[in-house]
């Protein structure tokens, strides 16, 4: 018996060590797809070497130079971390080569970004070990449901539950006591007591940060920096310290800030799931069509960013709740009851920027975007818009047949 447990381990081993190596070539591969494009500089370089990170997670903690904490979902203020003197990382992940290790125990059509973090957990046991502590935000089931997959290797979980009708009393209020549950795990997790004056030094560090992106953002808008360049950038939102990332994103700004924009009648505002790193299926397809992605409201890209948090009280209490307001109140996740403020913002932005066609992009399981794209779509169309939706996942397999779909998506816009 001990010789058949031997050997169904020593096999477990030689298939994690073998879909790590081929999660290794596929982040490799990208990142010289990448480097090889026509419009790379070397101001990337720094981007595309933090884009491996994910892989390293003891280089990262090494990197940053603070205690880890995972977060899944962007509802967490990124402030409230930096002030306790830890460091908040996303939790998930774009890789086709590690979902093979979790295909064999989880819903077939389980969202492709969960399925792959948790096959990426799998190889090597110390992986979860690196993260003091795991913020789970209650946006869709699949997040709410993940730390009951893989409890044996989360230690140090917090719910953070989130009021799906945000626009009442009720809600708000309920969100302000769950950054305040979030304040004192992290008090009891670190030892140490929130103090003010380093909230609002995070805060104003944070408001820098997001003043330098939304340079950026201009830059794509008016077609200087493409979309695949701007979601490689995002993508790599805390993977170092917070000071040395504005510091190299603000040189990427200067350098292109001097570059005339590039005129392209088919541009394009990008909607719907997440895209992450290496799955850049969707932007690459979308460029090889003829169209650029000068706008989105991605969670893995514009909207990782909520922009600057106004406050007139400077109490802990007034800079908590402002946080609490800016990351519940300003958020267009579909996990909303309330989120008409998502449609008006994509039609402002198409029409303020020219922007011609909406691609709404749902990763399969992706339940909330593919549900919202119905209501999305209807009073899009009715507002004049043209719209096309795409349902995929990791796969490699339906590229020509979505390429096929975007050239024809293109012939309708003007």
């Amino acid at each position: 018996m001990n010789k058949i447990v031997q050997t169904e381990e020593e096999r477990r081993i030689k298939q994690r060590t073998k879909v790590y190596e081929k999660t290794c070539e596929e982040y490799c591969h990208e990142i010289n797809v990448l480097k090889e494009r026509t419009d790379y500089t070397p101001e990337f370089d720094y981007f595309l070497d933090l884009l491996a990170c994910p892989l390293q997670p003891d280089q990262l903690r090494k990197r940053v130079g603070r205690p880890l904490i995972g977060l899944f979902c962007i509802q967490a203020p990124f402030e409230l971390f930096h002030a306790f003197g830890v460091h908040p990382i996303k939790l998930c992940s774009g890789s086709y080569s590690a979902q093979r290790l979790s295909a064999a125990y989880l819903p077939v059509l389980m969202c492709p970004m969960l399925k792959a973090y948790i096959g990426s957990m799998d190889f090597d046991a110390a992986i979860p070990s690196y993260y003091d502590a795991t913020i789970v935000p209650t946006t869709c089931d699949w997040v709410v449901k993940m730390p009951e997959i893989v409890k044996e290797k989360i230690e140090h979980l917090h719910y953070l539950e989130l009021p799906h009708v945000k626009q009442n009393e009720k809600g708000q209020k309920r969100w302000v006591e769950e950054i305040y549950a979030l304040k004192l795990f992290l008090e009891q997790k670190t030892g140490n007591k929130l103090k003010r004056q380093e909230l609002m030094s995070s805060m104003n560090a944070f408001m820098n940060v997001w003043r330098i992106f939304d340079e950026l953002i201009e830059l794509k808008r008016k077609n200087i920096i493409s979309g695949i360049w701007f979601t490689a950038i995002a993508n790599t939102f805390m993977f170092d310290d917070i000071d040395r990332w504005a510091k190299k994103l603000e040189l990427v700004v200067k350098k292109f800030q001097s570059i005339k924009p590039q005129k392209n009648p088919h541009k394009i505002f990008l909607a719907g799931s997440p895209v992450i790193f290496p799955n850049f299926k969707m932007l690459q397809l979308i460029e090889q069509a003829g169209m650029t992605v000068c706008a989105d409201d991605l969670c893995s890209s514009e909207r990782i960013f909520p922009g600057a948090t106004v406050y007139d009280d400077p109490s802990e209490h007034g800079l908590l709740k402002a946080l609490a307001e800016r990351y519940h109140k300003a958020c267009i996740c579909p996990t909303f009851a309330d989120n008409d403020r998502r449609i008006n913002t994509i039609l402002r932005i198409t029409a303020s920027h020219n922007i011609n066609g909406i691609i709404f992009h749902v990763l399969k399981g992706c339940h909330p975007y593919d549900i919202e794209s119905f209501t999305i779509e209807a009073k899009l169309k009715a507002s004049g818009s043209k719209f096309l939706k795409i349902e995929t996942d990791y796969v490699k397999e339906d590229s020509q047949n979505i390429l096929t779909r975007l050239e024809a998506f293109k012939q309708t816009l003007k």
